[in-house]
């Protein structure tokens, strides 16, 4: 036997035993593997068999962590499963088989539509770190053993689902919880104490939710690592929590829409990595006060509206550069806009409304910002001109500054800025002749100029195509009024000095006209035929001017007209019998030189004014006494009188006038005093319809009664009003009445949300909109009159408040509403989303609600959903340029992460 041989026998015997031992474990690996195959594709079964997954199948199985969507370790086992945005069928659920996959350690389901309920089994997964279910159907209470999930998650986000109930407390066991996300649902209760265990969090997010009245935690205090926190309209009050500024890694804190006291804590502008910052609608007070300098040199944006905050705008604000948002509106702040605020290069959005500031604006305020796009300072005390290099950068998109005491004239910078959306410059003391430039700027939408009293100049032949709304009303601006304006929708241009003659082509060139007001100017010659081609126009108010000839017959053909005022002019003629067939509640033809007879169709009590100061009128015996001042037909004059009785007469009269004048001079002032006692006394209401009306005023005011009182909101009370039909022999209907009153002169706060609801629901006509049907107003009272809705408020169903199911928002407290069973709120749901689309989408400009909450969607009598309560109202600039707009603070262009208070 040759040397070795023995060794050689002897490998054979060794590679049998190591193949014994390795052969079981192999064959169980590859077991476990088609093990996990066969779990996927039962998972793949659960979810519908998507087309998103059609490399799951049973041939493939020995590959199976080749397939879309599936990640393996080294070991061939299922690690992760990230499916985000894959649609999954209608119904898809998440399967007990997920919990098999015992190597999990990551799953993202986020967006794909899954329902049911928490998935319980992936306490099976110990390893599991990450776990996203965001974006989808989830629905029920978290489980109160949450924390099984294991000491190894780092990341839960459960945000935007239909999780109720109560945050478990268990969740204080995962305690290498990095990012925790329950935004969006529907969790009630209060945040628990225990969260601040959690002290490895990095980011919390909670807004969104129908808490309960709460306050933050205390123990939040332990949590310094957090950089990101979204606790906003999670119903926290109290003291504001002054341990935020001990907590250094924060970039990112919201606590807006909440009940907070107090002050602002300096400390909190020595948060270093702080970029965002946003605590606006709270009920914070003091001034907003910084020692010494801010080291929070990275803010990026800054939102402290919707306070009490008093004092001065910090100067230091001004050495923010990264600044893009500053927004103070709606607080109690005075002082000026410091100048270094003026010359911030990143700064893009400068809201300052409705506080007590004044001075001059800074001349640099424009200049040396190159990306300000939005400045809107309306409604305080600022004085002086308007900076000349305000747009010099031509990036201005929008400029309000309505209500303040502005003076000089509209700086042609200004008025040849080519971005510019809004100009709102109303209710000034602006002077001189307005640039001819600004009526051709290409992008300009709305343009408001009235009440200035001192603005001039002459308008263009033919308005920018773009614009959609222009009102100069009560100022001095002269020649012929405008031909064409392409989508100019409405034209207010009162009380100016406009003369010469309508425009034959006036109607062929704005043939999206809905309101037209020319009153008090000097316009002469014949209302042109054309006129009646204004098909969508819902107001005409050419009274006070020269017009003569007939009245156009074509004006009882407008479908849509409801207010038609051509009083004090020196029309003659006939009354054409077509304007019997308006849909017109409001009909002035009062102080002309008409002549004939009243048609029947006219000859109704709602215009018992209407035809006042036409000697040649009259009426059938049978109408003459619903008609002030108009004579019966059947006892024309005769004339008997001699020439020398008609000169004595005449003589007579003279004589007469001579003797009233002296008398005159010295019963002037009593007059005039006793006018002023008399409408003190009893303010006539001024009466604005949007619809046919089948009652009057007095059945509106009568039923302003406590007893009827069935709500209260932010800017008014609202009434539940019966009334007894005028025209349907004794049967009647019911309305809601939203009251707006103060005892005296309206704030502007209050005359902004009374001017914005009427200003969009008198000209929305959508079956899921609220319909206005009128206004009623004078100088202490404002009236919305709208439909009644039977069911009341969204709210009212969801939330479990004590109200009758059929009670329309009638009190008692014993009863409580049947709860909306899905096919219903599906059936809401969709309606208010119709609605909204309405606005968005078919309405030109678009429309942004800017309030939308379940409080604000009504449901009539078979629970169909309409849109209300529009007080917060703006046009957005253009449709698709306003990506992210604010629901809470009623500003143009913009939203802060968790501002919108909608539950629904």
């Amino acid at each position: 036997m040759a040397p070795g041989r023995p060794g050689l026998r002897a490998l054979p015997l060794a590679l049998a035993l190591a193949l014994a031992c390795l052969l079981p474990r192999l064959a169980a690996a590859q077991q476990q593997q088609a093990g996990e195959a066969q779990l996927l594709l039962r998972i793949k079964r659960a979810w519908g068999d998507p087309p998103a997954l059609a490399s799951w199948g049973a041939a493939a199985a020995a590959s199976h962590c080749k397939w879309t969507y599936v990640g393996c370790d080294a070991a061939g086992r299922v690690a992760s499963l990230a499916l985000p945005n894959v649609t999954l069928a209608p119904g898809a659920v998440l399967p007990d088989d997920i919990g098999g996959l015992a190597a999990l350690t990551a799953l993202d389901l986020s967006n794909t539509s899954v329902g049911g309920g928490f998935p319980a089994s992936l306490y099976n997964c110990p390893a599991i770190a990450r776990v996203d279910l965001s974006n989808n159907r989830l629905a029920g209470e978290l489980p109160a053993d949450i924390g099984r999930l294991g000491g190894s998650l780092t990341y839960l986000a459960l945000d935007h689902n239909y999780f109720t109930g109560a945050i478990p407390a268990a969740l204080s066991k995962l305690t290498n919880l990095t990012y925790l996300a329950l935004n969006g649902n529907q969790l009630t209760g209060t945040i628990p104490t225990e969260l601040g265990e959690l002290v490895n969090l990095q980011a919390i997010k909670l807004e969104k939710n129908l808490f309960g009245a709460g306050t933050l935690p205390e123990s939040f205090k332990n949590l310094t690592k957090l950089t990101t926190v979204w606790l906003a309209n999670c119903s926290l009050g109290g003291e504001f929590p002054s341990y935020v500024t001990g907590m250094p890694e924060m970039e990112w804190l919201d606590l807006s829409i909440n009940g907070f006291t107090g002050n602002i804590p300096p400390g909190i502008w020595n948060l270093r990595k702080l970029q965002y910052l946003y605590l606006y609608s709270n009920n914070l007070t003091g001034e907003i006060t910084i020692n010494d300098r801010i080291g929070a040199a990275s803010l990026v944006e800054v939102d402290l509206s919707v306070n009490q905050l008093i004092g001065t705008i910090p100067e230091s604000f001004g050495s923010l550069l990264q600044l893009r948002l500053l927004n103070l509106q709606q607080n109690n702040l005075t002082g000026g806009i410091p100048p270094s605020i003026a010359r911030l290069p990143s700064l893009v959005l400068l809201w300052l409304w409705n506080n007590h500031l004044s001075g001059e604006l800074p001349a640099e305020l424009g200049k040396e910002t190159p990306l300000l796009r939005d400045i809107q300072i309306d409604g305080n005390d600022f004085f002086g001109p308007i900076p000349e290099g305000i747009c010099s950068h031509q990036q201005l998109w929008v400029l309000t500054a309505s209500g303040n005491r502005l003076n000089g004239s509209i700086p042609t910078g200004l008025a040849s800025c080519s971005a510019l959306i809004w100009l709102m410059l109303q209710d000034n003391e602006l002077s001189g002749e307005v640039p001819a430039a600004l009526w051709t700027v290409p992008k300009l939408l709305t343009l408001y100029l009235q009440n200035n009293r001192q603005l001039s100049g002459s308008l263009p032949e033919n308005l920018y195509w773009n614009t959609t709304r222009i009102y100069i009303d009560n100022n001095r601006f002269t020649g012929r009024i405008p031909a064409s304006g392409t989508r100019l929708q409405r034209f207010h241009a009162s009380n100016n000095l406009f003369s010469g003659d309508i425009p034959a082509e006036f109607s062929a060139g704005m043939p999206r006209l809905q309101e037209l007001d020319l009153s008090a100017n000097q316009l002469s010659g014949a209302i042109p035929e054309s006129i009646a081609s204004l098909t969508d126009v819902m107001q005409m108010n050419l009274s006070h001017n020269l017009l003569t000839g007939e009245i156009p017959a074509g004006l009882g053909s407008i479908p849509a007209l409801n207010l038609l005022d051509l009083s004090s002019n020196q029309l003659s003629g006939a009354i054409p019998p077509s304007l019997g067939s308006l849909r017109s509640s409001q009909l002035n033809l009062s102080s002309n030189k008409l002549t004939g007879e009243v048609p029947a169709a006219l000859a109704s009590p709602a215009n018992d004014q209407s035809f006042l100061g036409n000697p040649g009128l009259c009426a059938s015996a049978s109408l003459v006494g619903s008609l002030k001042g108009v004579r019966s037909c059947a006892a024309q004059p005769t004339d008997h009188v001699s020439p020398r009785l008609r000169a004595g007469l005449l003589a007579a009269g003279v004589a007469l006038v001579v003797v009233v004048a002296a008398l005159a001079v010295f019963v002037v002032r009593d007059i005039r005093r006793r006018k002023r006692r008399l409408a003190q006394a009893e303010e006539p209401w001024k009466l604005t319809p949007f619809h046919p009306l089948d009652f009057g005023e007095t059945s509106v005011v009568r039923g302003l009664a406590d007893e009827n009182l069935i709500g209260k909101g932010g800017s008014g009370r609202v009434y539940r009003v019966t009334y007894t039909s005028r025209s349907s022999g004794g049967t009647g209907g019911t309305v809601a009445v939203k009251r707006i009153w103060t005892g005296g002169k309206l704030d502007r706060s209050l005359e902004r949300a009374f001017a914005a609801e009427v200003d969009v629901l008198g000209h929305i006509r959508h079956s899921n909109i609220v319909k206005l049907l009128c206004c009623l107003s004078r100088a202490e009272t404002k009236l919305l009159v709208y439909e009644f809705m039977d069911n009341g408020s969204l709210d009212k169903w969801l939330h479990g408040h004590k109200w009758l199911a059929g009670g329309a928002m009638a009190r008692a407290p014993s009863v409580r509403r049947a709860p909306l069973d899905w096919p219903t709120r599906v059936k809401v749901a969709v309606g208010a989303a119709r609605g909204l689309y309405y606005m968005h989408h078919e309405c030109s400009p678009p429309i942004v609600h800017r309030d939308v909450k379940c409080s604000n969607i009504l449901l009539d009598s078979e629970l169909n959903a309409k849109v209300a309560d529009f007080g917060l109202a703006r046009m957005l600039v253009e449709a698709g340029r306003a990506d992210t707009v604010t629901a809470v603070a009623g500003s143009f262009g913009y939203m802060a992460p968790g501002a919108c208070s909608s539950s629904c």
